[in-house]
């Protein structure tokens, strides 16, 4: 498995793991809403109870003592103000939620921003890996034709051959060219270790110390990444 392929695999082992842990969280904290406002609806049922049952009294009972009638009062306001105190705890508890649905909704979202930014780079980076791997097997085969029109050239007979060859290779160099692929400057620099491989030395007096004067394979930059190392034969002193 590639690295590409092995960072992709982990990344999603790690936010499936992520997202466990947040179901987990959430179902805890919808288990202990629902229990609270189960609590809550109960105690209304209680209060919706008692007053059908004073309503039911109160239609039944034609004539209703003073004392009764007072003691009737003294109900209906205790239930209004525990109803109140129901109320403002539902609405607080609403508005309290509506607060931190909207912060979660906030948090969700850059979180979902950010999944699509890392899903855009990692399909470009999976992309541009596989036509990586497409150019590499592709340029034995350029290489191939190269050679092939340099021996044809020592032939006189082999004029057509060599011109149809050079097309070919035109056009596979316009197309690798088009993905961003760039033959690495070689023949005259000074030796770079990061795009140049040594394969030959040579005694040259004419030449700075390391200066590349022969290009023994072209190497290659893909989007700025070497992904070949041009191998040289470079100068060095007596």
């Amino acid at each position: 498995m590639t690295k590409s392929r092995k960072s992709r695999k982990k990344d999603f082992e790690e936010r499936i793991d992520r997202l466990f842990s947040d179901l987990d969280d959430c179902s805890k904290t919808v288990k202990t809403e629902l229990g609270e406002l189960s609590d809550i609806k109960g105690e209304l049922s209680g209060i919706k109870k008692e007053l059908e049952r004073i309503k039911e009294m109160l239609t039944e009972e034609q004539k209703l003592s003073g004392g009764k009638l007072d003691e009737i009062g003294d109900a209906v306001e205790i239930l209004e103000e525990e109803f109140e105190a129901k109320r403002k705890k539902v609405e607080a508890r609403s508005t309290g939620k509506e607060e931190e649905y909207l912060t979660a909704l906030k948090y969700q979202k850059a979180e979902f921003e950010n999944y699509k930014r890392r899903a855009e780079k990692e399909k470009r980076e999976f992309g541009d890996c596989r036509l990586e791997y497409f150019i590499q097997d592709l340029l034995p085969i350029k290489d191939a034709l190269e050679i092939a029109i340099g021996h044809g050239k020592e032939n006189e007979n082999s004029e057509g051959l060599v011109k149809g060859v050079e097309i070919s290779v035109k056009q596979i160099n316009e197309l690798l060219k088009r993905e961003g692929l760039e033959e690495i400057k070689a023949e005259g620099e000074q030796f770079d270790p990061f795009r140049h491989e040594v394969v030959s030395k040579e005694i040259a007096k004419k030449h700075p110390e390391n200066m590349v004067i022969e290009v023994m394979r072209k190497g290659y930059l893909f989007r700025g990444k070497v992904i070949r190392p041009a191998m040289v034969k470079i100068a060095i002193k007596e």
